[in-house]
Parts: structure tokens; C-alpha cells; sequence
């Protein structure tokens, strides 16, 4: 499998920034914020979509975006992704026929829940025939997981008002991130 070139302007921005505040009583505290941002999304230099995130695995959040609204679906396909925060930008350019997204950003859905969202084309029609497996799972292996997970959200115990996704094996964390919103992340 071929590794796209990645190419970022800068490093991934903080994750949260210091503010004055004041409680109920009139005094000012010192408190951290999650920086939230955005990151318009372009496909072989169409604009897609602009996604809201804190930045730290920003490769990872357009990848999976894109493979999740159904633009992408060939990973071999992509020749390289660059990430721009001065400009506030991500191009992803693929070898894949693209130009199905026309019509699919035509069709736009806003979705309910935590700060809308917007899904294009069919996207649920894709889902319709889709069985999620069925995986048993003790109580007791899920406490274990959580456990594990606390060691990593390092952002919401700052800032909190993030979410966090991980990969797991049992309860060893392969992979962890925060953003501010749940998305889903593309891995290989």
C-alpha cells in the first residue's frame, strides 16, 4: 500500500488556551478553553465542507470525513494531503474519479445532535444493508477499557467540552485522540 505524501505548513495549534473568567461571586479565576477552529476541506481543489476541530489529528479527521460521506474510497488513490493552518485549509488530491461529489454536495442533510452536523448525497442509503457484528463483551473487559481511557484525556480534563475516540485491544489503547466533535477517524 502507498503512503500519501503528507505536507503540513505548521505544527498541529494547541488544544486549549488560557482565559480570565468569573464565577457566580464576582472572582476571577484562570481557566483553560478548548480551541476550537476551523478547517475547510477541499477534494482535488473542490471545496467540500468546513469541519469545526481542535487540529491535532486533523490528517485523520479529513481522511475519515471524506471516506465516511462516500467521496473517497480508495486510500491507494491519494497522492498526498496538505494541511495549511494559516490558511485554515486541507487539500486532499486523489487519483480517484471524483466527480460524483457535484451532485452529492447538492444534496445536503443537517443532522440533529451535539452542534448539527451535515452529511451529503446517500449516505444513509449506504447504511441501510449495513449489520454491525455482533462482538460479546464483558462488563467487566468495558470497566478495564474505561480505566485505560482515563490516563489519555488529557484536553477534557483541562478544558472539558471535547470528546474522545480510541482504538482498543482489549484494554490496551492503540490509538487516542480528542476533537470537539465525535467524528468518526479513518484508519488503515
Amino acid at each position: 500500500m502507498a503512503h500519501p505524501s503528507i505536507i503540513k505548513t505548521s505544527e498541529n495549534p494547541m488544544q486549549t488556551i488560557e482565559v480570565e473568567v468569573f464565577d457566580e461571586y464576582g472572582e476571577k479565576l484562570i481557566k483553560q478553553i478548548a480551541c476550537e477552529r476551523p478547517l475547510t476541506v477541499m477534494l482535488n481543489w473542490k471545496e467540500v465542507v468546513t469541519l469545526m476541530t481542535l487540529g491535532s489529528r486533523p490528517e485523520s479527521l479529513v481522511l475519515g470525513y471524506l471516506k465516511n460521506q462516500g467521496f473517497i474510497s480508495d486510500p491507494d488513490a491519494i497522492e498526498s494531503l496538505i494541511i495549511d493552518w494559516e490558511t485554515s485549509s486541507a487539500a486532499v488530491i486523489t487519483k480517484e474519479n471524483v466527480d460524483h461529489i457535484e451532485g452529492a454536495l447538492k444534496k445536503k442533510t443537517v443532522t440533529s445532535g451535539c452542534g448539527q452536523g451535515t452529511m451529503y448525497g446517500n449516505v444513509m442509503k449506504q447504511l441501510e444493508n449495513y449489520q454491525v457484528p455482533q462482538v460479546p463483551l464483558k462488563q467487566s473487559e468495558i470497566y478495564a477499557t474505561l480505566e485505560a481511557l482515563t490516563h489519555y484525556n488529557d484536553t477534557y480534563k483541562k478544558a472539558g467540552a471535547v470528546h474522545g475516540c480510541a482504538v482498543c485491544k482489549g484494554d490496551e489503547v492503540l490509538s487516542f485522540v480528542e476533537d470537539v466533535a465525535d467524528t468518526m477517524r479513518w484508519t488503515r
